[in-house]
């Protein structure tokens, strides 16, 4: 999928209530596992910051702050694999990372 596709993915998905910014890091390692996992945090941010230009009202601002807070988070994850001596290189290993070590995003 094209970022453009990912990230219409992304806005709809937080935008029709289909889960929060944490599950929707996680729907995208999924639907990109041989992508780099900062895609993801890249993915989050121009969410967030689509929702922040786009719309307003205080559910729009907590979305959009949410994703933030979600993109923070997982660069958190990444730093904290590469300290570790993880492998980091691909969604994949994100997820792996998810399941073995830290499943905040996956609860």
């Amino acid at each position: 999928m094209s970022v453009e596709d990912l990230s219409e993915f992304a806005v709809n998905f937080l935008l029709s209530g289909h889960g929060t910014s944490r599950q929707l890091a996680v729907q995208l390692a999924q639907k990109m596992p041989q992508s780099p996992p900062l895609e993801v945090v890249f993915l989050l941010s121009i969410t967030a910051s689509g929702i922040e230009e786009t719309f307003s009202g205080p559910q729009m601002e907590r979305l959009a702050v949410e994703s933030w807070r979600a993109a923070a988070l997982l660069s958190v994850d990444l730093h904290m694999m590469q300290l570790r001596g993880l492998r980091c290189a691909t969604c994949h290993d994100l997820l792996t990372y998810w399941r073995q070590v830290d499943g905040f995003f996956l609860a």
